[in-house]
């Protein structure tokens, strides 16, 4: 393998790392926000217990960086992103 392949797959990596954990973090924030203050029609609210739904468009977004991951044979980014994503949706400013 030549050197610049393996230094376009860490590349690769790292932006997917950072990406899982911007994403998580922005998931956060969108999740406690509507939480607190979500809409409310009829007999739906996001308010509350609501808000877990944001929480499903994790896996779709773990999916797809994956996917980036893989086509560009990132493999330590395939390891990182759910790590990252995690991070940055549960531990870093707590729990949702």
């Amino acid at each position: 393998m030549r050197a610049s392949t393996q230094t376009r797959m860490a590349l690769d990596s790292l932006v997917a790392a950072a990406a899982g954990l911007l994403f998580g973090l922005a998931l956060h924030v969108v999740t406690a926000y509507t939480r607190d203050h979500g809409p409310t029609r009829g007999n739906y609210s996001l308010k509350g217990n609501g808000a877990i739904v944001l929480l499903l468009l994790a896996p779709g977004a773990l999916l797809v960086g994956e996917a980036w991951c893989a086509r560009r044979r990132a493999w330590l980014g395939m390891a990182l992103l759910p790590l990252t994503i995690f991070l940055g949706l549960f531990v870093i400013f707590g729990g949702v």
